[in-house]
């Protein structure tokens, strides 16, 4: 083929027992179609988790930041969950909705789907086929994160003719051997600082707008599958980060952006804060959220009242255990001291106490029911916000091998056993009634958080 390719890329169903969107687009994907526009390709997109859909007959609300729920179907639970005392759904539009959204597009040469949570793969596996109904000529690839991470099983299971486990610079070659066309600007591909920005107008109305300034993080924690996904660190310019926010707000009149780093404050003075800095200065009516945590450590008074400046709205910190030896063992990122440091920074900057979040892991092998509820206490001492991270065992990472060791589920073949609500991990000290009693204990210490001003505070350097 010389002429230049069409290809169809689908963001999949998801499939579980709860989902809700919490400023979660495919920003891979979105990423991929501005990187094939630029090379030369047509690109159509169908996004199988849209808010909107016709045979549901209603679209859930988002609230004030952008976030909502997500439409949803009831679906037998699978075979390997059988008993889990949980309803299980798939998340999106109607089958009939996807049928015809595809029906109403040419036939594309090649089709595109990106994967994220590796217990989700049903849904892939469901889009798939309708794919092959609507198009049963085209070949299919399947990308993203469960595909990296479960390449085998993906391989036997996803109903997709290629499962995509190459870097970013591999991939132009991949397609020219797939298709004939030779991709332009193909040296921009391994350099992520290169990048141009999401294709953003394929998402129908977005309520909020997703942000990637960086990959790749310095720490390697031992549950975490950041340094295996992206294992070198490389950040946009600041020019770059400033125009893309900018630019998506003359575009779309979006308040609400969320940034999907990794290490976000990590490194970011050269690049990130004159990014922010020159934004402010066009004083937009602009909110800032931080779903993915930022970093304790990263939490200078000056960095406080820099983020508090530039419009932050939800900070999300990293504190994980309160233990000190846990804390050296998954990573050495945080302390209690650095921890306490940081809200009072963030306090005294001028955030209220409910816009700061604190994430508690929960469920590790080894770890015990008395160090989650002490952690829960040491951030309502705080004052702050807990939030319960359940343990999802991640492929690959050093915890993985652990996880695979205690847990009586074949965790190896069968991926819906890393669903953190199935807590695969559970135990007779640790059982799935004692993770629910610690969530509940979370949600009441955060009914309790005030929304009020915090008080003024003395500012340190």
């Amino acid at each position: 083929m010389s002429r230049a390719p069409f290809i169809l890329l689908i963001n999949p169903w998801i499939t579980d027992f709860a989902a809700y969107d919490l400023w979660a687009k495919p920003l891979g994907l979105l990423l991929l179609a501005s990187l094939l526009r630029q090379g030369g390709c047509g690109v159509a997109y169908v996004d199988c988790l849209e808010h909107r859909g016709q045979a549901q007959g209603t679209t859930p609300p988002r609230d004030r930041f952008g976030t909502g729920k997500y439409l949803k179907t009831s679906i037998p639970t699978p075979e390997a969950c059988k008993g889990f005392p949980r309803h299980y759904y798939r998340y999106g539009i109607h089958p009939d909705d996807f049928r015809t959204r595809l029906e109403s597009l040419s036939r594309p040469d090649l089709i595109w789907v990106t994967s994220v949570m590796t217990y989700w793969y049903p849904g892939v596996q469901q889009t798939i086929s309708v794919l092959r109904e609507v198009f049963p000529n085209t070949p299919v690839w399947l990308g993203g994160i469960y595909a990296q991470l479960c390449p085998e099983h993906a391989r036997q299971h996803a109903g997709a003719d290629e499962v995509v486990t190459h870097t970013p610079a591999l991939i132009p070659q991949h397609i020219q051997c797939a298709t004939g066309f030779a991709m332009k600007k193909a040296k921009t591909w391994p350099h992520f600082a290169l990048w141009p920005g999401p294709a953003l107008d394929l998402i129908h109305a977005p309520s909020y707008i997703p942000l990637l300034t960086s990959v790749g993080c310095p720490f390697q924690c031992p549950y975490c599958a950041s340094s295996l996904l992206q294992p070198i660190r490389e950040r946009k310019s600041a020019e770059v980060i400033a125009d893309e926010i900018m630019s998506s707000w003359r575009s779309y009149g979006v308040r609400d952006y969320a940034f999907y780093d990794d290490a976000l404050l990590l490194g970011e003075e050269e690049s990130l804060r004159n990014a922010l800095d020159r934004v402010s200065r066009e004083n937009l009516p602009l909110r800032f959220h931080t779903p993915n945590a930022v970093h304790v450590r990263a939490i200078s008074q000056k960095k406080a009242e820099r983020l508090r400046k530039w419009g932050f709205e939800t900070i999300r910190l990293g504190l994980e255990t309160t233990r000190a030896e846990n804390q050296l063992k998954w990573g050495g990122k945080v302390n209690n001291t650095m921890f306490a440091e940081a809200v009072s920074h963030l306090l005294c900057s001028g955030f209220r106490p409910h816009q700061i979040g604190v994430y508690l892991l929960c469920g590790l092998p080894g770890q015990s029911p008395e160090e989650v509820a002490e952690a829960i206490r040491r951030v309502q001492e705080a004052g702050v916000m807990p939030h319960i991270a359940e343990y999802s065992p991640v492929p690959g990472t050093p915890t993985w091998h652990e996880a695979r060791r205690l847990s009586p589920y074949d965790l190896q073949g069968e991926p819906l056993y890393h669903n953190n609500t199935f807590f695969a991990c559970r135990r007779p000290d640790f059982s799935l009634e004692t993770l629910n009693h610690l969530k509940a204990l979370a949600r009441q210490v955060r009914r309790s958080i005030p929304h009020v001003e915090s008080p003024e505070c003395s500012h340190g350097s």
